[in-house]
């Protein structure tokens, strides 16, 4: 009977095995470059380890590309025969089944049996961190809130990594609009943790849809030393300070931040381009010449043509590919973006309900029809978290759309969403500034009209 660092029972050849298994959870929930490095220490140390090939198997899954989709299920084939060879115990067998699930396409039964598991083992921090992940990817924002509130009574400082867990709650309570307890309750977590790169980020979350800039500089500097050692999140973390300058308007700030930090690299990991797609994005509706940098974007974007493993993704890979001007690749895009959601799956689903809508509106704008952008984007866009990501990554397309509308002329519209964005951030200069140039508008067309009383 071997046991981890929280006492729950792991079938292991040995102590050593399962004791490097605890570090690389704890370097998972500290989102460490040196994660990798610990996962395979552990699986040299045990080949066998059923929940460390799980573990495996979640970790390339969640870079949702189709080269790394095998390596997650030869995990998930390892893992069955080491269960038909040595056994498993129940919470390895759910951990195991939920990535079968996601495997074959169900991400949502898969994110159902994860959170299950937290009834019966809540100090399990390896689901807690994945069930956390694939909420955010699927958008269930109330989901993580409630998977993490249900868990923090079984919690306290005595337990290893407890201050990981609170960062996971306060980014929850966040993005269901708790800012003050999610600012108390992150800033306490990273008081325990200070290597916790997703709590000091949910922190910068709140000051972000807070609308302080300076505070959340300050807040993300003084921790950057921490932040800066973990894997390619630490590029996401200058994405955020990088969005604080923009809202002071320090654009060349924001332009130093992107070729020294955010894209120094020229990585394509979806979630390292969705950095660079949004911001350059968001300098040049604020008219912004940003050179030559599309074209990067672009060209590691269409590299991305056969994934479709996410519609958050796919949104930012084809308005780069747009905004380098290459139609052709666009349409080459959509063409397979639109295949990938004729089949059956969770992603299949979001692709149909908002992947799609979402792509041709991202086509329309980039296309000069501004008001066709607005026909596919405006039905969706109070269901957009559904394609995962967060308010403040979402927001692009939030921009996008209400910059369509002023354009066409769809005045009253466009007041409406500003109006409703006010409404959740008062100060928000970029809401104001565009609701001044549309504030002695004329008559309201008569599409603006089917759309107000809709």
């Amino acid at each position: 009977m071997l046991f981890d660092c929280r006492g729950h029972e792991v079938t292991a050849l040995n102590q050593n095995a399962v004791d490097h298994f605890d570090n690389t959870v704890s370097l998972f929930l500290a989102h460490s470059k040196k994660t990798p490095e610990a996962l395979s220490l552990t699986l040299d140390t045990d080949p066998q380890m059923v929940i460390a090939l799980v573990a495996k198997g979640f970790f390339y899954k969640m870079l949702a590309k189709i080269t790394t989709d095998p390596i997650a299920l030869e995990a998930v084939f390892k893992a069955k025969l080491s269960v038909r060879e040595r056994g498993a115990n129940h919470r390895e067998r759910e951990l195991l089944q939920a990535l079968d699930d996601w495997c074959y396409g169900d991400l949502d039964k898969a994110i159902s049996r994860l959170d299950n598991l937290l009834d019966v083992y809540p100090l399990d921090a390896l689901t807690v961190k994945l069930n956390h992940a694939c909420q955010f990817l699927r958008g269930k924002n109330h989901g993580m809130r409630a998977s993490t509130t249900k868990i923090l009574p079984a919690w306290n400082e005595g337990v290893r990594d407890y201050g990981f867990v609170l960062g996971c709650h306060c980014f929850g309570l966040e993005e269901t609009g708790s800012y003050a307890e999610a600012e108390k309750i992150g800033k306490y977590g990273v008081e325990l943790a200070p290597n916790d790169a997703w709590g000091t980020h949910a922190v910068g979350h709140v000051l972000e849809m807070s609308n302080r800039p300076s505070e959340g500089l300050s807040w993300l500097n003084q921790y950057q030393d921490e932040w800066e050692q973990c894997n390619n999140f630490s590029y996401h973390m200058h994405w955020h300070k990088a969005l604080f300058h923009l809202e002071l308007g320090q654009k060349e700030d924001v332009l130093k931040l992107y070729d020294s930090y955010i894209r120094k690299d020229h990585t394509d990991d979806f979630r390292d381009i969705s950095n660079g797609v949004s911001l350059l994005y968001r300098l040049e509706l604020e008219g912004v010449d940003v050179g030559n940098r599309w074209e990067e974007m672009a060209t590691l974007s269409a590299n991305h043509v056969n994934d479709h493993s996410l519609a958050f993704a796919d949104a930012h890979y084809l308005l780069a590919i747009l905004s380098s001007g290459n139609r052709n690749a666009a349409d080459a895009f959509i063409d397979t973006m639109q295949q990938k959601s004729l089949g059956e799956g969770t992603s299949q689903q979001v692709f149909r309900d908002f992947g799609m809508p979402l792509a041709k509106a991202i086509h329309a704008c980039k296309t000069g029809d501004d008001d066709k952008c607005v026909d596919h984007l405006l039905p969706v866009f109070d269901d957009l978290q559904q394609i995962g990501g967060s308010h403040a990554q979402r927001d692009v397309f939030h921009r996008l759309l209400i910059d369509a509308t002023i354009r066409s002329g769809r005045h009253s519209t466009a007041k409406n969403l500003l109006s409703r964005r006010l409404e959740a951030r008062p100060d928000n200069i970029w809401a104001l500034q565009r609701m001044d140039k549309i504030s002695g508008a004329g008559d309201v067309s008569s599409r603006d009209k089917v759309e107000m009383s809709a």
